[in-house]
C-alpha cells in the first residue's frame, strides 16, 4: 500500500472533524454518565494504544467495552496491516481501475459502458443514442468523486462532451442503473448501495458481513449526508436496527414513511452468490468490499474495493454486538491470523 501505517495514523489525527467529534462526545457522555473531559482523554488514549479514531470509539461503544472485547475490533492501525497481508498489491489494479474492473466483471454489471481510452468520438455518439441518462466516471476516483450525471437530451455536441470528459479524466461512461421498486419504496432519489464483504481462504470466498446505506433525503448522491444503515439476511429482510451516523434508531424512512419492518428486497440471495463467484476470480485479493445495487434487472455490481471502509460493519447499534470485525476475519483465517503482526 502506498503510505506507511504511521503516516496513515498521522493523517487521521490531522483530519479530525472537531464539530463532529464533539457531537459524538456529547452522545457518549449522555448515554454513559462519564464526563466529556474523561471521554476526550479516553479517545486519545485508545488512539495512541490501538489506533482507534473517534468514530471507531463511538461506533464500537469503546466506553463500555473491556480490554479483551476491544481487541476483537478492527481499527485504522490494525486494518491497514491486515489488508497489507491479505491483498496482493500487483493485483489490486483489477479493482482500483474501474475500466479494468468493468471488463473483468462485465457478467455481473448487467449494463453497458464505453471506455474512452480506446473508444472514438463516433463510438461515444453511438453509445449515447437511445439512452436517457449515463454516468461519466474517473476510473480511479474514490468516494463518489469524479462522477458526473449526464442527461443525454441536454447534450448539444457529443464531440465537445467527449473532449471534455477525456480532459477531466472521466474515461469510463456507464449506462444508468434503474433501481428496483423494492428500494424505490424506501428512497427513489438515488441508487442506494449494499456493501458485502468477502474473505478468501483455502479456495473459497466467505461472506463475513454486509451493510446497506440509504439516503435520508432527496440528495442524488449516496454517502454525502447523514445516511441510514442496516444489514440484510439472505431472504432480503432487515436483520438489524436501522440507524444513522449518531446511532439514532428508525422504524420508518423519514422522507417516504416506508416501515422498515415491511421491507423485503428481492435478489439478495442471488447477489450473495454473485460476490462469492466474483471473489473467487481474483484469489490474490483476498479481502474485498463489493458494492451492489438492486436494479429492475436484479442485483448488479457497482464496484469492488480492495481497501473498503469497515466502520459500519462494527457499529454496535446495528445488532448490539460486543465483538467486532477483527473477530469475523479471525474466525475465517484461523491459525493464519498468527502470520499478521498487528
Amino acid at each position: 500500500m502506498a503510505v506507511s501505517v504511521h503516516k496513515w495514523l498521522l493523517n487521521k489525527f490531522r483530519d479530525i472533524n472537531h464539530s463532529r467529534m464533539d457531537k459524538h462526545i456529547d452522545i457518549i457522555a449522555k448515554n454513559s454518565g462519564k464526563s466529556k473531559a474523561y471521554i476526550k482523554f479516553d479517545i486519545i488514549r485508545n488512539f495512541l494504544i490501538r489506533g482507534t479514531g473517534y468514530t471507531d470509539y463511538f461506533r464500537c461503544d469503546f466506553i463500555n467495552l473491556s480490554a479483551k472485547e476491544k481487541k476483537t475490533f478492527v481499527t485504522a492501525k490494525t486494518f491497514y496491516k491486515i489488508l497489507e497481508y491479505l491483498n496482493d498489491e500487483e493485483y489490486i489494479v483489477l479493482l482500483r481501475d474501474k475500466l479494468v474492473f468493468d471488463e473483468l466483471f462485465k457478467k455481473y454489471l448487467k449494463r453497458d459502458f464505453i471506455n474512452l481510452r480506446t473508444g472514438s468520438k463516433e463510438d461515444f455518439k453511438k453509445f449515447l443514442d437511445g439512452r436517457e441518462t449515463v454516468f461519466a466516471k474517473d476510473p480511479t476516483g474514490e468516494g463518489g468523486h469524479g462522477i458526473s450525471k449526464i442527461t443525454v437530451a441536454e447534450v448539444k455536441d457529443s464531440n465537445k462532451l467527449y473532449d471534455e470528459l477525456k480532459a477531466n479524466g472521466q474515461l469510463l461512461v456507464e449506462e444508468a442503473i434503474v433501481q428496483s421498486d423494492d428500494l424505490n419504496e424506501i428512497n427513489p432519489c438515488v441508487v442506494n448501495s449494499w456493501r458485502v464483504v468477502t474473505l478468501y481462504k483455502d479456495g473459497k470466498a466467505h461472506i463475513i458481513n454486509n451493510a446497506l446505506r440509504i439516503n435520508q433525503d432527496e440528495s442524488n448522491v449516496i454517502g454525502c449526508t447523514n445516511d441510514l444503515y442496516l444489514s440484510l439476511d439472505a431472504d432480503g429482510r432487515i436483520d438489524s436496527n436501522v440507524i444513522d451516523d449518531y446511532g439514532n434508531v428508525y422504524d420508518k424512512h423519514p422522507m417516504t414513511g416506508k416501515k422498515f419492518s415491511e421491507v423485503k428486497i428481492a435478489g439478495v440471495r442471488e447477489a450473495l452468490d454473485m460476490v462469492v463467484e466474483a471473489a473467487e476470480k481474483i484469489p490474490q485479493v483476498r479481502y474485498i468490499g463489493w458494492d451492489i445495487a438492486f436494479s429492475k434487472n436484479g442485483p448488479v455490481m457497482v464496484e469492488g474495493n480492495e481497501y473498503p471502509g469497515y466502520g459500519l460493519l462494527q457499529f454496535y447499534k446495528l445488532k448490539g454486538k460486543r465483538t467486532g470485525h477483527l473477530k469475523e476475519i479471525a474466525d475465517v483465517l484461523g491459525d493464519e491470523m498468527n502470520n499478521i503482526k498487528l
